[in-house]
Parts: structure tokens; sequence; C-alpha cells
């Protein structure tokens, strides 16, 4: 089933590239005709009718010739569909004529004319998984599909309580010493959280069903006391990074955070009074300025401290542990190592959180807030608890889920010991395209980005065309 399935994606690949390269002729042949033919033609029936061939009559009839030509594309797009789009069936030996009419007749148009007929699978359009595939592939691909979106679900409410936990604290631990977080540090972690986020949120099933099934329910033993256990991991090595914070700190720093926001406070709550008297003249002038908001957000007054610094660093390191240890992966879904967003971004965050801690860079530490650390004894303190938040979680899931699911488990150890050092070139690629698009950007000359997209396009036509070279 799956040979037939890559053998079928193939000939509808090599189907779409010759009919765009027909269509591109066609376009180009009825491109010459407008120019010349059809626009002469036009304006000669235009003075047949006595109509004006003016400045205006001339208007006038291109828009004439041009709804022409766009009724020809269409009337071309369908004969090559009814030509070319039947890749199911390809028998040898069909005529052109045939061949449209089978296409005709399964696209539901008759050749008589009569009303087009309902096809299987027209009723559930709109369902969340339709099939009109002729073969009896179709039910594995409903069952892998279910698995995955079964897992999709159970990571998503797993996520969703660990996080809500973590922020939880973060904002008891922070409100409790007059403190906040910095807008800065939020809009710096959210692209790399954003990024995890939705590869973990688009996960796709694998080619093969495996025999073992996933999880079927968030109650599961396995699903419930993991999903506890991490939250105990996390929130002692957050206690433990805020205890760290306060006593390095020592009672007179904590009492110059608090002093300073609640003159921040009292400041905004006069601002706020003053801005009431004007509300009425600000409601006439009912105009947002985004980026004056965004800027008033970047410099929004903030007091760099210890423990704001040790808790964001944390708690970031703690997000991306979440999504990267409660990723289910194969048997069921792509592994860790093929969702390259993912698999990058939990490297990323624990180099970036040694780059913070070292102030390797002490220009990008000032620009979102960050406080620098007392010492190395300290760095490697932070660091070692972000280590235990993701390996240690890590161990805890898995350690669980061999004990109350043994099947699930060795299913999952079966597909790691497939992996191979020839796994990793992949992602290598991927890490390379992303540096490589930041080296680009980061130049801020446009004509190296308008040469480095042209470069990526050509690429693209030439792969597509060795690709029907290859298939004619």
């Amino acid at each position: 089933l799956n040979r037939q399935s890559t053998m079928l994606a193939r000939r509808q690949k090599a189907v779409a590239l010759k009919v765009a390269a027909l269509m591109k002729a066609k376009q180009a042949e009825l491109q010459k005709k407008v120019q010349g033919e059809w626009l002469r033609e036009e304006m000669a029936a235009r003075e047949a009718r006595g109509e004006s061939t003016g400045v205006m009559g001339s208007f006038g009839a291109m828009k004439t010739v041009m709804a022409r030509l766009k009724t020809e594309l269409q009337q071309e797009r369908v004969r090559l569909a009814a030509l070319h789009g039947e890749v199911f069936d390809g028998k040898s030996g069909t005529s052109a004529g045939e061949a449209a009419e089978q296409a005709a007749a399964k696209l539901g148009e008759g050749a008589d004319g009569q009303a087009p007929i309902v096809r299987p699978g027209d009723a559930s359009i709109a369902a969340p998984f339709t099939s009109r595939v002729p073969s009896i592939r179709s039910v594995v691909t409903l069952i892998r599909q279910g698995r995955c979106t079964l897992l999709s679900a159970l990571q998503q409410q797993q996520i969703m309580m660990l996080e809500c936990m973590i922020s939880a604290y973060v904002l008891s631990a922070l409100s409790l010493e007059g403190a906040r977080s910095s807008e800065r540090q939020m809009m710096a972690s959210s692209w790399l959280i954003m990024t995890a986020s939705l590869a973990f949120s688009y996960s796709t099933p694998i080619d093969r069903m495996h025999p073992v099934r996933p999880p079927r329910s968030l109650f599961h033993p396995a699903i419930v006391i993991s999903t506890l256990g991490q939250a105990a991991i996390h929130l002692f090595c957050m206690i433990y990074a805020v205890k760290m914070a306060t006593d390095a700190m020592g009672p007179d720093e904590l009492a110059a955070v608090r002093a300073f926001y609640k003159r921040i406070r009292e400041s905004e709550e006069a601002k706020l009074a003053a801005q009431a008297e004007l509300a009425a003249e600000q409601a006439e002038a009912d105009f947002e300025d985004p980026l004056a908001e965004i800027m008033s957000l970047w410099q929004a007054p903030f007091k760099p401290n210890l423990m704001n610094t040790v808790v964001f660093l944390v708690e970031t390191a703690q997000i991306i542990s979440v999504l990267f240890v409660n990723y289910k992966g194969r048997p069921w879904m792509k592994g860790l190592m093929e969702n390259h967003p993912l698999f990058l971004s939990v490297f990323a965050c624990v180099g970036g959180v040694g780059f913070c801690a070292w102030g390797v860079s002490p220009t990008i530490n000032a620009m979102i807030h960050l406080h620098p650390f007392p010492d190395d004894d300290f760095r490697w303190k932070v660091m070692g608890l972000v280590c235990a938040s993701i390996i240690g979680t890590f161990i805890w899931d898995r350690l669980v889920t061999a004990i109350f699911a043994r099947r699930i488990f060795r299913a999952m150890l079966s597909e790691a010991m497939k992996t191979r050092m020839a796994d990793l070139w992949p992602v290598a690629v991927s890490l390379g395209k992303t540096a490589l698009v930041l080296v680009v950007l980061g130049t801020g000359n446009i004509l190296i980005i308008i040469g480095a997209i042209w470069w990526y396009r050509r690429q693209g036509q030439q792969k597509q065309a060795a690709e029907l070279a290859a298939t004619a």
C-alpha cells in the first residue's frame, strides 16, 4: 500500500508539472494572440457596430479581449485536467478522447448534459478526514491519522497543565517580592517558544501503521503520574532558583526593587488619572498606532535584578522542556529528530541560557534587561537547574511509561534504537539553512536578499525540471 501511495504521488506530481508546463506554453501562445489578432478583431467588430474606436474604445476592446483570454485559459485548464488528471488508472492504450470522457464522467459531468452525479465522499466534505483514493489503504490512512490526532490532543492537554503550573508559580514568586517580568524578555523568548509550539502542534503521522496502540485517555496511569512528576520536578527547580537568587541579592537589593516598582505603580496611577480627563478628546480621534504601542512596551521602565534574570532563564528552559519531553514521536508520528524546529529549539534554548548566563554579549544582555550573575559557581548552578528540568523530566516520563505502559515503552524504545548518525545530517542541513537565512537578513542589504530569493527559486525550478525529466 505504501509503495502504491508513493507511486501515485510521484505520478500525480509529474502530471502537475506537465500540466503547469503546458499551461505556461498555452498562456504564452494566447498572449501573442491578445496583442495582435484578437485585439484587431475586436477593434474591427467595434467599428462595424459603429462604436467608438478611440482611446476609450481601445480600453473597452482590451477589457473584452482579457475576458476572452480568461475564458480560454479556464477551458484549457479543464481540458488538461481531463486529459492528464486521472492518475489512478492510467491504462495504456487509452485515447485522449476516451480519457477526457472518463474524467468528465468522474467529475460528475455526463456527456449527455445530465445533472452532476454525487460522488462517494461528497457528503462528508466538511469532515476532519476525507479520502477519495480508490484503494483499501484509505482505512489504514484513517487509523494512522486518528492515532496521530489522539496523541496530539493528549500532548496539548499535558503541556497546557504543566505550563499553567509553571507560569502560576513564576507570577506568584515575582509578585511576592514586588517584581515583575520584563516586556523585552517576553518578546525575546516568545520567538523561540512560538517556533517550538508550532512544530509541536503540527505533528505528522508516519507512513507505516504500528501494531501497538498509543494511550487513549488523559487519565491513563502513565499520563497522570508522568504529568504530576514533571510538575514536581519543574516546581522544585524553580523554587530552588528563586531561593538562590534571593539569597544572592540580599534584603537591601530586594527592598530597592520593591521601592522602584512602587514608584512606577504610583506614577502610572497618576498618569491614568490625567488621561481620564482627556478621554473625550481621545475618543474623537479614534486612531491607534501599532508601532507606537510596541515602542511603549519596549521602553517600559524596568529595573533588572538577579531574581528576575534567573526566573526568566529557568522558566524559558522549562517551557521548552515541556514540549520536548511530552512529544510522543515514533512509532505513531514523526520522531523528534524528524521534527527539526522542535529538536533545534531544545539546543537553542540550552545554548541561549548559557550564552546569557556567562554574559558573552553584554550588549544583548542589557538589551533584554538581564542582570549579570555574581560568579561562575552561580552560573553553573543555574545551568544545572536547566539540565535537571530537561533531563530529569525526560527520564521520569520514560520511567513511568516503562512501568505502567510496557508495550508502549518497548515500541518507543525499538524505534529509538533504529536511530543512526546519518539521521543527524538532515538536522544539520536545516540548521545550516536557518543560519544562512539569518546571515542574509542580518546584512540588511536589499540586493543580497533579493539575490538570495532569486537563487532559491532558481534551485527549486531546476529541481522540478529534473524530476519532470526523470518521470517522463
